[in-house]
């Protein structure tokens, strides 16, 4: 019996480890979304600066992009904005935004949001919230100094706190730290976090983990059934 016990604990063991790999690993099978990244120092000549007393913003305007570079003071953070023209809108960031202010963010701040990301996500986690919420005018990339928090080569994955149904929701999988800055596409500003492994109860998680992960329990409790209906017949 003593035998039996071991077993059932052994293979719980399996897949608490196993679900810890698939969670920490699965996220290399899916590529990352690939974002055209606009070289600025070749576009210098084209840049204006939009300036205040808390960040000043280098204004770069290409015939695809809008990008900002954005140094804030106040916060001591540097990030940058990238915004994809449509040639089917006309329309401008600045038609949209208060640049000054709108593009401004915070990492790991005490939002509302934030606070709601903590207690729900206990795992380790950079929170990005941006000051400005809501549907951005354009497709849009952000790109954020993470140095702090991860290393260089690391795959994060991407999660985004809905107040509407206090939910964690994922976004995408496979945001790779690189020269200590990841780069990412939103499409509205909120509470957001990276993490370098799956959160369990988020919404829309990857289905190619969440198989592996019910695959493996299934295993498990099949495994534990046979070894108690061989004891009953012992």
């Amino acid at each position: 019996m003593k035998e039996q016990q071991k077993f059932i604990l052994l293979s719980i063991l399996f897949v608490l480890v196993a679900v810890r790999l698939t969670a920490s690993f699965s996220l290399f099978a899916i590529k990352q979304s690939q974002i055209e990244t606009i070289n600025v120092k070749n576009l210098q000549d084209n840049s204006i600066a939009i300036s205040n007393q808390k960040t000043k913003i280098i204004k770069t305007e290409t015939k695809e992009y809008y990008y900002y570079e954005v140094e804030d003071y106040e916060r001591d953070l540097s990030y940058s904005w990238q915004f994809k023209k449509d040639p089917n809108k006309n329309i401008s960031v600045e038609d949209s935004l208060y640049i000054t202010e709108d593009l401004r963010l915070s990492l790991d701040a005490s939002t509302s949001g934030a606070k709601e990301i903590e207690e729900k996500v206990d795992q380790k986690k950079l929170i990005v919230s941006f000051d400005y919420h809501g549907d951005l005018p354009l497709k849009t990339a952000v790109k954020i100094n993470v140095s702090n928090k991860f290393h260089d080569g690391e795959h994060l994955y991407l999660y985004y706190y809905n107040p509407t149904n206090d939910t964690i929701e994922y976004i995408m999988k496979d945001v790779k730290v690189e020269h200590g800055y990841v780069e990412f596409q939103i499409e509205h500003c909120s509470d957001y976090f990276l993490t370098g492994a799956v959160v369990n109860d988020a919404v829309n998680n990857p289905k190619s983990v969440n198989f592996i992960i019910i695959g493996l329990v299934v295993v498990v409790f099949i495994l534990i059934a046979v070894t108690l209906i061989q004891s009953k017949n012992k």
